[in-house]
């Protein structure tokens, strides 16, 4: 099972001490990450003594100083009894970094009274992102405007990988989507943009989608699976 698709990341080495070293061995925390397929974006120092927060291009991992012992998985902090969940603040900060300047390749359904924007990793073969464009109109009227991005759950062996590269190439996106989201595009004849459906794929991966659809809020925070419209106004007007 590749890294990031667990659908709750858990220890992938005993980690049972920690490193004394007071600085971390850069060249030791990347040649551990070389088996897993992965390197380190940054590595900077975590609360916790002797772990170092590692973003890699599949999401955060924590290793000691030596490289020794990691662990994937959420870091809390108890704040006055409460857990804040500082792996979540951090990918948040890092995925919207990743959307700046994608908003040319989304495909996008507007809110007429636009109070919030969302961006959603959707796969047309997925019930649940079906289920969502269907209620495509409640989101508008809620003031929600949502805005596509391609994530065929398999990559490029996903069976339906030529429909979504196909709605991404399309001159009416849009009317593409609509389409494929009923079962009904026809791409024999279609143009298609194999290479963009990838890059979002991979940006999915990168941000740590693992299932769609993905809901991306303005901040970079990740809701995972399908909200009833409603319900996603509820908790974006809670947070503003």
């Amino acid at each position: 099972m590749p890294f990031s698709c667990r659908p709750l990341l858990v220890a992938l080495a005993a980690f049972t001490a920690f490193s004394a070293s007071a600085e971390p061995d850069a060249r030791a925390i990347e040649a551990a990450l070389t088996p897993l397929g992965l390197s380190a974006a940054s590595v900077t120092p975590s609360p916790i003594q002797g772990m170092n927060e590692v973003v890699t291009e599949r999401g955060i991992i924590y290793m000691s100083d030596d490289g020794q012992y990691f662990m994937a998985g959420n870091l809390y902090h108890s704040v006055n009894g409460e857990p804040v969940n500082l792996t979540e603040q951090k990918m948040a900060t890092i995925n919207k970094g990743k959307l700046k300047g994608m908003e040319d390749e989304m495909i996008v359904y507007p809110a007429k009274d636009e109070k919030y924007v969302v961006t959603v990793f959707t796969d047309t073969s997925c019930g649940y992102c079906r289920k969502l464009h269907s209620e495509m109109q409640a989101y508008n009227d809620a003031g929600i405007t949502i805005r596509y991005l391609a994530f065929p759950r398999g990559g490029e062996r996903s069976q339906n990988f030529g429909e979504m590269s196909a709605i991404w190439a399309a001159k009416d996106p849009l009317k593409a989507m609509d389409a494929a989201k009923k079962g009904t595009l026809d791409i024999d004849n279609s143009p298609h943009n194999d290479a963009l459906v990838m890059k979002h794929y991979q940006l999915g991966v990168a941000m740590g989608v693992t299932g769609t659809p993905a809901l991306v809020l303005e901040d970079g925070t990740m809701l995972p699976g399908y909200q009833p419209a409603s319900r996603l106004l509820q908790f974006l007007n809670s947070r503003s």
